[in-house]
């Protein structure tokens, strides 16, 4: 079970979060309902557990999804420009097929002048669905580093996927962000 207002795994005899405080609210379904949903809750909870712990991601439970997971790669700001790189998921849980829809991508802000020193190195590949491959960057402002990041592109997508198999769920990535939204 997660919290409603900020995400975070809850014990079922937990009455408050324990995160932000927000009262739990308790509700009874049939023997049936019920071990449905658990599959749902607990690829979802384990799901969650593994981004956070392993890969240091906010995730949350969502409003339009059932978890959104985000990361700020990197918030540069120096005298004369900003960069900010983010990486953003989200997932929806399909009962009925037992299938998990995930779309993802990487948002790059860029305002006024570059940095004086930046290196990039960016290699991947794409089947037309997903990217894999890594990019990495550092970069010098006016005598401090305001850039310095290293991403992964698939590693949230094999985790989620890994998760979702060994719990006997089907795995699909999607390229509109709708598809992976109620």
């Amino acid at each position: 079970m997660f919290c409603s207002q900020c995400g975070q795994p809850i014990k079922d005899t937990y009455k408050f979060c324990g995160q932000c405080g927000t009262k739990v609210g308790m509700t009874y379904v049939g023997k049936r309902q019920e071990q449905e949903a658990g599959g749902k809750e607990e690829v979802l909870h384990e799901i969650a557990s593994a981004l956070s712990l392993k890969l240091q991601l906010a995730v949350v439970h969502g409003q339009k999804s059932d978890l959104e997971i985000s990361s700020v790669l990197t918030d540069g700001n120096w005298k004369v420009g900003t960069k900010k790189v983010e990486y953003s998921a989200c997932l929806l849980a399909d009962s009925g097929s037992r299938t998990i829809i995930f779309w993802e991508r990487i948002n790059e802000i860029s305002n006024g002048l570059g940095v004086l020193f930046s290196f990039k190195t960016e290699t991947y590949k794409s089947n037309g669905k997903t990217i894999s491959g890594n990019v990495k960057e550092t970069g010098c402002g006016f005598g401090d580093k305001v850039i310095d990041y290293e991403w992964d592109y698939s590693q949230v997508r094999h985790m989620v996927e890994g998760v979702a198999k060994t719990k006997g769920w089907e795995f699909k990535t999607v390229l509109l962000k709708g598809k992976a939204m109620y």
